[in-house]
């Protein structure tokens, strides 16, 4: 397993991609819209993805 691959990573903006890394090893990643218009439309939705994934358990 790479250094990458140990850490959460949140990431904004039109084509990123945000990684959790859960304690058990197990990893979730939530990827945006790459096309900046549908990302604009959409961008209450991505961040309501984000804040999902990064909920404190």
């Amino acid at each position: 397993m790479s250094l990458e691959e140990k850490q959460t990573i949140a990431a904004v903006g039109a084509g990123s991609i945000t990684k959790r890394v859960f304690g058990n090893g197990r990893i979730e990643r939530s990827d945006n819209i790459k096309d900046l218009l549908l990302y604009m439309e959409r961008i209450d939705e991505m961040i309501e993805r984000r804040k999902e994934l990064l909920r404190l358990e």
